[in-house]
């Protein structure tokens, strides 16, 4: 046999080398795809520890959760005040023990408006004679238009402050009454003495005169003392009806100008019919004159008093009373409308307070001050009654005179 032959008979055949190939790399394949299959399991067993640990943290999530919820729900039950929660529909959704206690049944899947039409005490602010006393508040809920109602049982509250404030006007009551009884002890005193000299035979009838004079002017005073008590603790507000300014001030003058001195001067201001207001005639002018005698009183029969008025604005007007007389001490401004709070030997102490209590009756303010040049004033501010007003054309081309402040 040839070389060549030999050699041809010896190497392997096409078709093995290329299956030998073709195990080669499913082997790679095997290989790697074991690789892989380590690596997921891997990654499998750590994901499973990751969730595991997920889990339980969840887990403790929800078990606090729960715990809050119950905690909440204990202490919702166990509040003393009603909580009710009313969605956009006004319907009440939940409610606690509490608020069923205060309310009654049925609540849950009622309105509000019908649970409060039952109720007389939520009706209004005013309390009802011999039931409770309901304070209600809410407050929104960010998000379902939901609102919270907290409903609060004042009842024990409200005995309390009726309480104190008896207690108080019975305090107050017993000073006025010890104020009043050292008040009027000094005119008293006169009048007793004058009374046991009228009973001498021997009196000349001029002395009788005078003693009777004097003896009359202490019951007066006395009367006068009573009468603004009586005024003072009475304190009811006085029928109120539209007033024209001019009106109260004609009136003013009518009423302290027969009693002024011949020496002492008084000027009021004209005012026209532009200014008006809300109230009682007769107690303002009554207010105003005890200002002027007042003024006439401590400055003597030589004091001049200016009574002025005026709108400030739209919506108020001022009423002025000022003197040139000597003023008042400063020490004393500060109480200078305190019951029985005076600065004369025969004062009563009332009159003062009267006008602070009528003029705060009008829905306006007094207060008193010195003026720079001498003498004292004082500044009333009282509301301005609305009208209807023409049209702003004709304000502008007629505007209305006398209206000018201090």
């Amino acid at each position: 046999m040839s070389e060549s032959s030999q050699q041809t008979s010896t190497a392997p055949p096409a078709g093995h080398v290329h299956d030998a190939r073709h195990l080669a790399s499913l082997a790679a394949i095997s290989a790697e795809l074991d690789s892989s299959y380590r690596d997921l399991q891997e990654q499998v067993i750590a994901l499973r520890a990751e969730l595991a640990v997920s889990r339980q943290a969840r887990m403790r999530e929800l078990a606090e959760k729960e715990r809050l919820l119950g905690r909440l729900s204990s202490l919702l039950a166990a509040l003393p005040g009603g909580v009710m929660i009313v969605d956009d529909g006004d319907t009440i959704s939940d409610a606690n023990p509490a608020a069923l206690d205060m309310l009654g049944e049925p609540l849950l899947g009622e309105t509000w408006p019908v649970v409060a039409a039952r109720n007389p005490e939520l009706q209004s602010g005013r309390p009802v004679p011999g039931n409770r006393h309901l304070s209600v508040s809410s407050r929104a809920l960010h998000g379902d238009g939901e609102q919270v109602v907290l409903i609060t049982d004042t009842t024990q509250l409200h005995d309390l402050q009726e309480q104190l404030g008896r207690r108080q006007r019975l305090a107050a009551m017993g000073e006025m009454a010890a104020r009043l009884a050292h008040q009027i002890r000094t005119p008293l005193s006169s009048a007793t003495l004058y009374l046991a000299q009228l009973e001498r035979h021997d009196l000349p009838p001029g002395q009788r005169e005078r003693i009777c004079h004097r003896l009359n002017d202490r019951l007066g005073h006395m009367e006068g003392l009573i009468e603004s008590m009586l005024s003072f603790v009475r304190g009811h507000s006085p029928a109120m009806e539209p007033l024209l300014l001019r009106d109260v001030l004609a009136c003013l003058e009518a009423t302290v100008g027969p009693r002024l001195p011949a020496s002492a001067g008084l000027l009021i201001t004209p005012v026209d019919d532009t200014l008006h207001l809300l109230g009682a005639s007769d107690e303002l002018v009554g207010a105003l004159s005890n200002l002027v005698m007042n003024a006439i009183e401590i400055g003597g029969d030589q004091v001049r008093v200016e009574v002025w008025a005026g709108a400030l604005n739209h919506d108020w007007l001022q009423l002025c009373v000022r003197d040139n007389g000597p003023g008042i001490p400063e020490e004393s401004l500060p109480r200078l409308f305190d019951p029985f709070f005076t600065t004369r030997a025969g004062g009563t102490g009332l009159g003062l307070a009267v006008v602070a209590m009528t003029i705060g009756q009008h829905g306006g303010e007094v207060r008193a001050r010195n003026r720079a040049g001498g003498g004292a004033e004082f500044l009333i501010d009282l509301p301005i009654r609305q009208r209807r007003s023409p049209p702003r054309d004709s304000q502008e081309q007629n505007p209305t005179p006398g209206r000018r402040a201090l």
